[in-house]
Protein backbone atom coordinates (compact mmCIF):
# COMPACT_ATOMS: atom_id res chain seq x y z
CA UNK A 1 0.00 0.00 0.00
CA UNK A 2 1.40 3.31 -0.60
CA UNK A 3 -0.43 5.44 2.02
CA UNK A 4 -1.81 2.77 4.48
CA UNK A 5 -5.33 3.35 4.65
CA UNK A 6 -7.49 1.20 2.98
CA UNK A 7 -11.14 -0.22 2.95
CA UNK A 8 -11.25 -4.44 3.50
CA UNK A 9 -13.49 -5.67 1.65
CA UNK A 10 -14.59 -9.72 2.81
CA UNK A 11 -15.90 -10.99 -0.54
CA UNK A 12 -16.40 -14.34 1.31
CA UNK A 13 -19.50 -12.05 3.34
CA UNK A 14 -20.57 -10.80 0.22
CA UNK A 15 -21.34 -14.08 -1.60
CA UNK A 16 -22.61 -15.42 1.56
CA UNK A 17 -25.33 -12.42 1.95
CA UNK A 18 -26.57 -13.22 -1.72
CA UNK A 19 -26.62 -16.73 -1.09
CA UNK A 20 -28.60 -15.57 2.30
CA UNK A 21 -31.43 -13.42 0.44
CA UNK A 22 -31.56 -15.95 -2.37
CA UNK A 23 -32.57 -18.70 -0.09
CA UNK A 24 -34.80 -16.66 2.07
CA UNK A 25 -36.65 -15.93 -0.91
CA UNK A 26 -36.78 -18.66 -3.55
CA UNK A 27 -36.12 -15.36 -5.86
CA UNK A 28 -33.42 -14.55 -8.21
CA UNK A 29 -31.37 -11.42 -7.37
CA UNK A 30 -30.32 -8.34 -9.69
CA UNK A 31 -26.97 -7.51 -7.79
CA UNK A 32 -26.99 -3.83 -7.11
CA UNK A 33 -23.51 -2.41 -7.66
CA UNK A 34 -23.96 1.26 -8.60
CA UNK A 35 -21.73 4.04 -7.02
CA UNK A 36 -18.28 1.70 -7.70
CA UNK A 37 -19.90 -1.35 -5.84
CA UNK A 38 -20.74 1.19 -2.63
CA UNK A 39 -16.89 1.50 -3.02
CA UNK A 40 -16.09 -2.01 -2.98
CA UNK A 41 -14.67 -1.43 -6.60
CA UNK A 42 -17.91 -2.60 -9.01
CA UNK A 43 -16.31 -5.63 -10.94
CA UNK A 44 -14.48 -7.36 -7.77
CA UNK A 45 -18.21 -7.29 -6.14
CA UNK A 46 -19.20 -8.95 -9.06
CA UNK A 47 -16.73 -11.92 -8.73
CA UNK A 48 -18.06 -12.72 -5.63
CA UNK A 49 -21.62 -12.62 -6.93
CA UNK A 50 -21.36 -14.18 -9.54
CA UNK A 51 -19.85 -17.71 -7.33
CA UNK A 52 -23.35 -17.50 -5.41
CA UNK A 53 -24.87 -17.59 -9.20
CA UNK A 54 -25.89 -14.11 -10.03
CA UNK A 55 -26.05 -13.10 -13.13
CA UNK A 56 -27.72 -10.44 -13.64
CA UNK A 57 -26.63 -6.49 -12.20
CA UNK A 58 -27.95 -3.07 -12.23
CA UNK A 59 -26.15 0.01 -12.19
CA UNK A 60 -26.89 3.74 -11.75
CA UNK A 61 -25.82 5.12 -15.20
CA UNK A 62 -24.41 4.59 -18.72
CA UNK A 63 -21.17 5.14 -17.96
CA UNK A 64 -21.33 2.48 -15.10
CA UNK A 65 -22.11 0.45 -17.23
CA UNK A 66 -19.80 0.91 -19.56
CA UNK A 67 -17.17 0.38 -17.16
CA UNK A 68 -18.06 -2.80 -16.19
CA UNK A 69 -18.05 -3.77 -20.13
CA UNK A 70 -14.33 -2.28 -19.95
CA UNK A 71 -13.67 -4.79 -17.23
CA UNK A 72 -15.12 -7.66 -19.33
CA UNK A 73 -18.03 -8.12 -17.66
CA UNK A 74 -20.61 -9.83 -19.93
CA UNK A 75 -23.42 -10.47 -17.76
CA UNK A 76 -26.75 -8.89 -17.83
CA UNK A 77 -26.57 -5.30 -17.04
CA UNK A 78 -29.84 -3.02 -15.97
CA UNK A 79 -29.39 0.63 -16.06
CA UNK A 80 -31.66 2.03 -13.08
CA UNK A 81 -31.44 5.74 -13.93
CA UNK A 82 -31.80 8.48 -16.91
CA UNK A 83 -29.51 7.39 -20.00
CA UNK A 84 -29.74 10.53 -22.62
CA UNK A 85 -32.14 9.77 -25.81
CA UNK A 86 -29.15 10.11 -27.79
CA UNK A 87 -27.18 7.39 -26.48
CA UNK A 88 -29.53 4.52 -27.33
CA UNK A 89 -27.19 2.98 -29.81
CA UNK A 90 -24.34 2.36 -27.10
CA UNK A 91 -27.09 0.68 -25.06
CA UNK A 92 -28.09 -1.16 -28.03
CA UNK A 93 -24.71 -2.16 -29.16
CA UNK A 94 -23.75 -3.14 -25.60
CA UNK A 95 -26.98 -5.00 -24.56
CA UNK A 96 -27.81 -2.89 -22.04
CA UNK A 97 -31.53 -2.66 -20.26
CA UNK A 98 -33.15 0.35 -19.44
CA UNK A 99 -35.98 2.00 -18.12
CA UNK A 100 -38.77 3.98 -18.50
CA UNK A 101 -38.21 7.41 -17.26
CA UNK A 102 -41.57 8.85 -18.17
CA UNK A 103 -44.20 8.80 -21.11
CA UNK A 104 -42.30 12.07 -23.12
CA UNK A 105 -38.96 9.71 -22.69
CA UNK A 106 -40.53 6.24 -24.28
CA UNK A 107 -41.98 8.92 -26.94
CA UNK A 108 -38.74 10.56 -27.85
CA UNK A 109 -35.72 7.89 -27.88
CA UNK A 110 -35.54 5.16 -30.49
CA UNK A 111 -36.70 1.86 -28.90
CA UNK A 112 -36.08 -0.55 -31.54
CA UNK A 113 -34.27 -3.65 -30.19
CA UNK A 114 -33.41 -2.44 -27.03
CA UNK A 115 -34.28 -4.63 -23.66
CA UNK A 116 -36.85 -2.10 -21.45
CA UNK A 117 -38.18 -2.76 -17.92
CA UNK A 118 -41.16 -0.84 -17.43
CA UNK A 119 -40.84 1.44 -14.29
CA UNK A 120 -43.70 1.98 -12.26
CA UNK A 121 -44.08 5.21 -10.02
CA UNK A 122 -46.07 3.71 -6.84
CA UNK A 123 -44.77 6.69 -4.79
CA UNK A 124 -41.17 6.77 -4.58
CA UNK A 125 -42.13 10.07 -7.09
CA UNK A 126 -38.62 9.84 -8.70
CA UNK A 127 -39.06 8.26 -11.87
CA UNK A 128 -40.97 6.38 -13.87
CA UNK A 129 -44.64 6.08 -15.21
CA UNK A 130 -48.29 6.60 -13.58
CA UNK A 131 -49.87 3.04 -12.99
CA UNK A 132 -52.84 4.40 -14.84
CA UNK A 133 -50.07 4.90 -18.24
CA UNK A 134 -48.91 1.34 -18.21
CA UNK A 135 -51.20 0.35 -20.59
CA UNK A 136 -50.48 2.91 -23.06
CA UNK A 137 -46.81 2.56 -22.35
CA UNK A 138 -46.44 -0.80 -22.46
CA UNK A 139 -48.23 -0.74 -26.49
CA UNK A 140 -45.97 2.26 -27.45
CA UNK A 141 -43.40 0.27 -26.32
CA UNK A 142 -44.21 -3.03 -28.42
CA UNK A 143 -44.91 -0.69 -31.34
CA UNK A 144 -41.18 0.95 -31.14
CA UNK A 145 -39.77 -2.74 -31.60
CA UNK A 146 -38.76 -2.89 -27.84
CA UNK A 147 -38.24 -5.79 -25.98
CA UNK A 148 -40.35 -5.19 -23.14
CA UNK A 149 -38.43 -7.79 -21.03
CA UNK A 150 -38.96 -6.80 -17.32
CA UNK A 151 -41.87 -4.62 -14.99
CA UNK A 152 -40.35 -2.62 -11.90
CA UNK A 153 -41.26 -0.24 -9.21
CA UNK A 154 -39.23 1.27 -6.17
CA UNK A 155 -39.87 1.39 -1.99
CA UNK A 156 -39.49 5.10 -0.81
CA UNK A 157 -39.86 4.01 3.16
CA UNK A 158 -39.56 0.17 3.61
CA UNK A 159 -36.72 0.74 5.78
CA UNK A 160 -39.53 2.52 8.52
CA UNK A 161 -42.59 2.64 6.90
CA UNK A 162 -44.50 -0.88 6.55
CA UNK A 163 -48.07 0.74 5.60
CA UNK A 164 -47.16 2.59 2.85
CA UNK A 165 -44.79 0.31 1.95
CA UNK A 166 -47.41 -2.49 1.80
CA UNK A 167 -49.44 0.27 -0.10
CA UNK A 168 -46.99 0.49 -2.99
CA UNK A 169 -46.50 -3.12 -3.06
CA UNK A 170 -50.41 -3.45 -3.41
CA UNK A 171 -50.04 -0.80 -6.48
CA UNK A 172 -47.57 -2.39 -8.62
CA UNK A 173 -49.39 -6.03 -7.98
CA UNK A 174 -52.33 -4.54 -9.18
CA UNK A 175 -50.97 -2.75 -12.19
CA UNK A 176 -48.96 -5.90 -13.39
CA UNK A 177 -51.86 -8.06 -13.47
CA UNK A 178 -53.96 -5.93 -15.43
CA UNK A 179 -51.55 -5.09 -17.86
CA UNK A 180 -51.77 -9.24 -18.51
CA UNK A 181 -48.21 -9.41 -20.14
CA UNK A 182 -45.52 -12.09 -19.70
CA UNK A 183 -42.61 -10.40 -18.40
CA UNK A 184 -39.42 -12.44 -17.82
CA UNK A 185 -38.37 -9.81 -15.07
CA UNK A 186 -40.58 -8.73 -12.02
CA UNK A 187 -38.71 -6.76 -9.35
CA UNK A 188 -39.50 -4.39 -6.68
CA UNK A 189 -37.85 -4.80 -3.49
CA UNK A 190 -34.48 -3.81 -2.54
CA UNK A 191 -32.37 -4.43 0.48
CA UNK A 192 -35.06 -3.33 3.48
CA UNK A 193 -38.58 -4.20 1.28
CA UNK A 194 -37.41 -7.76 0.47
CA UNK A 195 -37.10 -8.33 4.33
CA UNK A 196 -40.17 -6.51 5.03
CA UNK A 197 -42.59 -7.27 2.10
CA UNK A 198 -44.04 -11.35 1.59
CA UNK A 199 -43.94 -10.90 -2.11
CA UNK A 200 -45.79 -13.00 -4.20
CA UNK A 201 -45.58 -11.07 -7.62
CA UNK A 202 -42.40 -10.42 -8.56
CA UNK A 203 -39.63 -13.02 -8.96
CA UNK A 204 -36.34 -11.04 -8.88
CA UNK A 205 -35.15 -9.03 -5.96
CA UNK A 206 -32.79 -5.95 -6.52
CA UNK A 207 -30.30 -5.95 -3.36
CA UNK A 208 -27.22 -3.40 -3.11
CA UNK A 209 -26.61 -2.38 0.38
CA UNK A 210 -27.31 -5.86 1.64
CA UNK A 211 -24.93 -7.45 -0.06
CA UNK A 212 -22.56 -5.84 1.97
CA UNK A 213 -24.51 -7.24 4.98
CA UNK A 214 -26.47 -3.99 6.55
CA UNK A 215 -30.41 -3.44 6.64
CA UNK A 216 -32.54 -2.00 9.12
CA UNK A 217 -34.13 -5.34 9.84
CA UNK A 218 -31.99 -8.47 9.73
CA UNK A 219 -28.84 -9.04 11.94
CA UNK A 220 -28.20 -12.48 10.35
CA UNK A 221 -26.17 -10.30 7.44
CA UNK A 222 -22.46 -10.51 7.97
CA UNK A 223 -20.84 -6.58 7.26
CA UNK A 224 -18.07 -7.00 4.20
CA UNK A 225 -16.65 -3.25 4.46
CA UNK A 226 -14.26 -2.05 6.77
CA UNK A 227 -12.00 1.46 7.45
CA UNK A 228 -8.88 1.20 8.05
CA UNK A 229 -5.92 3.44 8.76
CA UNK A 230 -2.53 3.07 10.49
CA UNK A 231 -0.20 5.52 12.57
CA UNK A 232 2.63 7.36 10.51
CA UNK A 233 3.68 9.76 13.53
CA UNK A 234 3.55 9.89 17.35
CA UNK A 235 4.46 12.69 19.88
CA UNK A 236 4.27 14.12 22.76
CA UNK A 237 3.04 18.34 23.19
CA UNK A 238 2.96 20.43 25.84
CA UNK A 239 0.09 21.57 27.82
CA UNK A 240 -1.49 24.39 26.35
CA UNK A 241 -0.40 23.62 23.06
CA UNK A 242 -3.19 23.11 20.32
CA UNK A 243 -4.30 20.26 17.25
CA UNK A 244 -5.02 21.19 13.49
CA UNK A 245 -6.12 23.95 11.77
CA UNK A 246 -8.78 26.25 14.06
CA UNK A 247 -6.95 25.05 17.82
CA UNK A 248 -9.71 23.81 18.58
CA UNK A 249 -7.99 21.04 20.71
CA UNK A 250 -6.03 22.41 23.61
CA UNK A 251 -3.34 19.57 24.88
CA UNK A 252 -3.37 19.65 28.40
CA UNK A 253 0.49 17.25 28.19
CA UNK A 254 -0.79 14.38 29.22
CA UNK A 255 -1.12 11.04 26.30
CA UNK A 256 -0.05 11.09 22.97
CA UNK A 257 -0.88 12.91 19.56
CA UNK A 258 -0.95 10.25 16.77
CA UNK A 259 -1.31 11.57 13.05
CA UNK A 260 -3.38 9.33 10.46
CA UNK A 261 -3.08 9.73 6.74
CA UNK A 262 -6.63 9.77 6.31
CA UNK A 263 -8.86 13.18 5.30
CA UNK A 264 -12.02 14.45 4.33
CA UNK A 265 -10.61 14.31 1.14
CA UNK A 266 -10.88 10.29 1.73
CA UNK A 267 -14.61 10.40 2.31
CA UNK A 268 -14.27 10.21 6.06
CA UNK A 269 -16.02 13.50 7.24
CA UNK A 270 -14.78 16.22 8.97
CA UNK A 271 -17.81 16.07 10.92
CA UNK A 272 -16.32 13.21 12.97
CA UNK A 273 -14.25 15.51 14.96
CA UNK A 274 -14.40 14.82 18.37
CA UNK A 275 -15.86 10.83 17.68
CA UNK A 276 -13.81 8.01 18.80
CA UNK A 277 -12.02 5.47 16.73
CA UNK A 278 -10.45 2.32 17.98
CA UNK A 279 -6.60 1.61 18.12
CA UNK A 280 -5.56 -2.03 20.18
CA UNK A 281 -7.82 -2.30 23.52
CA UNK A 282 -8.94 1.35 23.55
CA UNK A 283 -10.90 3.70 21.96
CA UNK A 284 -9.16 7.22 21.05
CA UNK A 285 -11.12 10.51 19.91
CA UNK A 286 -10.38 12.22 17.01
CA UNK A 287 -8.23 15.79 18.24
CA UNK A 288 -8.31 18.78 16.35
CA UNK A 289 -9.96 19.21 12.68
CA UNK A 290 -9.95 16.59 10.85
CA UNK A 291 -7.70 18.00 7.37
CA UNK A 292 -8.38 17.17 3.72
CA UNK A 293 -5.71 14.54 4.23
CA UNK A 294 -4.51 13.34 7.52
CA UNK A 295 -6.67 13.69 10.80
CA UNK A 296 -4.97 13.33 14.77
CA UNK A 297 -6.22 11.35 17.44
CA UNK A 298 -5.56 11.03 21.22
CA UNK A 299 -4.16 8.01 23.14
CA UNK A 300 -3.10 7.11 26.71
CA UNK A 301 -0.94 4.74 25.83
CA UNK A 302 2.04 5.01 23.55
CA UNK A 303 1.64 3.05 20.18
CA UNK A 304 4.21 2.66 17.06
CA UNK A 305 4.38 3.84 13.53
CA UNK A 306 2.35 1.45 11.73
CA UNK A 307 -0.40 0.28 14.56
CA UNK A 308 -3.71 -0.33 12.67
CA UNK A 309 -6.79 2.33 13.67
CA UNK A 310 -10.72 1.09 12.97
CA UNK A 311 -12.48 3.75 11.64
CA UNK A 312 -15.29 1.23 11.51
CA UNK A 313 -15.43 -2.20 11.49
CA UNK A 314 -15.61 -4.37 14.51
CA UNK A 315 -15.54 -2.28 17.73
CA UNK A 316 -17.44 0.67 15.77
CA UNK A 317 -19.86 0.18 13.23
CA UNK A 318 -20.84 1.97 10.07
CA UNK A 319 -24.43 2.29 11.91
CA UNK A 320 -22.96 3.62 14.87
CA UNK A 321 -21.25 6.22 12.50
CA UNK A 322 -24.03 7.01 10.98
CA UNK A 323 -26.08 7.78 13.66
CA UNK A 324 -23.17 9.95 14.76
CA UNK A 325 -23.48 12.29 11.99
CA UNK A 326 -27.31 12.16 11.30
CA UNK A 327 -26.84 10.47 8.28
CA UNK A 328 -27.22 6.80 6.55
CA UNK A 329 -25.02 3.64 5.70
CA UNK A 330 -25.66 4.55 2.02
CA UNK A 331 -24.01 8.24 2.42
CA UNK A 332 -20.91 7.22 4.09
CA UNK A 333 -19.48 4.29 2.33
CA UNK A 334 -20.28 5.56 -1.18
CA UNK A 335 -18.17 8.64 -0.15
CA UNK A 336 -14.97 6.45 0.30
CA UNK A 337 -12.69 7.75 -1.87
CA UNK A 338 -10.89 6.28 -4.60
CA UNK A 339 -7.19 7.44 -2.56
CA UNK A 340 -7.99 4.80 -0.33
CA UNK A 341 -6.21 1.17 -1.59
CA UNK A 342 -8.74 -1.63 -1.25
CA UNK A 343 -7.65 -4.86 0.42
CA UNK A 344 -10.27 -7.81 -0.24
CA UNK A 345 -10.50 -10.99 1.82
CA UNK A 346 -11.58 -14.24 0.82
CA UNK A 347 -11.53 -18.00 1.75
CA UNK A 348 -10.82 -15.98 5.18
CA UNK A 349 -7.46 -14.96 3.94
CA UNK A 350 -5.99 -11.77 2.11
CA UNK A 351 -7.12 -12.10 -1.69
CA UNK A 352 -5.79 -9.12 -3.09
CA UNK A 353 -4.84 -5.43 -2.88
CA UNK A 354 -6.01 -2.74 -5.44
CA UNK A 355 -5.43 0.61 -6.15
CA UNK A 356 -8.24 2.05 -7.55
CA UNK A 357 -6.32 5.40 -9.09
CA UNK A 358 -3.31 2.99 -10.28
CA UNK A 359 -4.69 -0.39 -11.42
Amino acid sequence: MYRNSYVEINLDCIKNNALYFKNRSGKNLIGVVKANGYSTVDYMEIRALKEAGVDFFAVSSLNEALHLRRHEITDKILILGYVPEEYMDVVRNNNFSVVTVSKEYVEKCNLEGINVHLKINTGMNRIGIKPDEADEVLKMLLNKGANVEGIMSHFSSADFDEEYTKKQYGTFKQCVESLHYSFKYIHMSATDGALLIDDDICNYQRIGLGLLGFSSYDKNLKPAIKLYSEVCMVKQIDEGETVSYGRHFTSDGNGYILTLPIGYADGFYRANTGKNVYIKEEYAPIVGSICMDQMMIHTDKYYEVGTKVELFGEHISIEQRADELGTIVYELITSLSDRLTRVYIKDGKLYEIREPRIS
